[in-house]
C-alpha cells in the first residue's frame, strides 16, 4: 500500500509538470503571435502615415522647389504656407480628448465654407445683389438678437455646430479669426474658374488630411507587451501543494 502511495503521488507530480509545461508552451506561442499581430499593426500605421504625409505634400509642396501647373494650387499652396502653423497649433492645444480636437475640425471646415460661399456664388451668378435686396427689410423680432448677449458670445453661438464640444469650438473661433482675412484675400486674388475650383476644393481637402495628419502625431504611442514568460520553478524542486496552487 505504501509503494502504491507512492506511485499515485509520482504520477500526480507527473501529470502537474506536464500540465505546467503545457501551459507554459501556449503562454510562449500566445505571446509570439501578438508580437507578430502588434508588428504588423505598427507597420501598417507607420505605412498610413508615410501615405498621408506623401498625399499632403502632393496636393501642397513647396512652390518654389515644384510648381504646380495651376494658378490655384499655387496660391493655395502659399496660403498654407502661411496659415498652417496657427492652425496646427490650435488643433494640438486641444489635448484633454479627441472629441475636442473633432469639433475643432468640424467648425473649421465649416467656417471655410461660410465664410466662402458668398463669394462663390457671385462667381456664380450676377443676380445675388437682386436676391440679396429682397430679403432686405423682411427681419422679424424673433429673428434680431438679443442685445443684452455679448457680440463676442453672439458671435460664437452662431459660429457653433449644434452636437459639437464647446472648448472646439471656441478654439476654432479663436483660430479662425487668425487666417480668415488671409484665406478670404487668397480666394478673391483668383479670377478663373477653374483656378477657383481648384483653390477651393484643395483647401477643404487638405485641410481635412492635415488635421487626420495632426491626430496621428499626438496619439500615445502602442507599449509593446512583454513576449518572454516569467521564469518559474521547477516541478521537481516544488512539493505537491505548491504544484496545486499554480
Amino acid at each position: 500500500e505504501k509503494d502504491q502511495m507512492y506511485i499515485d503521488r509520482k504520477e500526480i507530480v507527473e501529470e502537474l509538470r506536464l500540465r505546467k509545461l503545457i501551459r507554459k508552451a501556449i503562454r510562449i506561442a500566445e505571446a509570439k503571435r501578438e508580437k507578430t499581430e502588434l508588428s504588423y499593426t505598427l507597420e501598417e500605421e507607420r505605412l498610413r502615415k508615410v501615405v498621408r504625409a506623401l498625399i499632403a505634400e502632393a496636393e501642397v509642396g513647396d512652390t518654389e522647389d515644384s510648381p504646380y501647373d495651376s494658378t490655384g494650387l499655387n496660391v493655395l499652396n502659399t496660403l498654407f504656407d502661411n496659415i498652417l502653423k496657427t492652425i496646427e497649433t490650435g488643433y494640438k492645444e486641444l489635448a484633454s480628448s479627441r472629441g475636442q480636437r473633432d469639433s475643432f475640425a468640424a467648425h473649421m471646415l465649416r467656417a471655410v465654407e461660410n465664410t466662402l460661399a458668398p463669394l462663390r456664388a457671385l462667381d456664380k451668378s450676377d443676380q445675388v445683389s437682386e436676391d440679396i435686396d429682397i430679403q432686405v427689410g423682411k427681419d422679424r423680432p424673433e429673428d434680431m438678437s438679443d442685445i443684452r448677449v455679448d457680440k463676442d458670445e453672439q458671435s460664437k453661438e452662431d459660429f457653433g455646430i449644434e452636437g459639437q464640444d464647446l472648448t472646439g469650438r471656441d478654439k476654432a473661433y479663436e483660430t479662425f479669426n487668425k487666417v480668415e482675412t488671409q484665406i478670404v484675400d487668397a480666394y478673391k486674388s483668383l479670377h478663373s474658374q477653374e483656378d477657383i475650383k481648384a483653390f477651393y476644393d484643395g483647401l477643404l481637402m487638405n485641410l481635412d488630411l492635415y488635421f487626420k495628419k495632426f491626430e496621428d502625431e499626438i496619439q500615445p504611442s502602442v507599449a509593446t507587451p512583454e513576449t518572454a514568460a516569467s521564469a518559474e520553478p521547477e516541478a521537481g524542486d516544488m512539493s505537491l501543494d505548491d504544484i496545486a496552487n499554480m
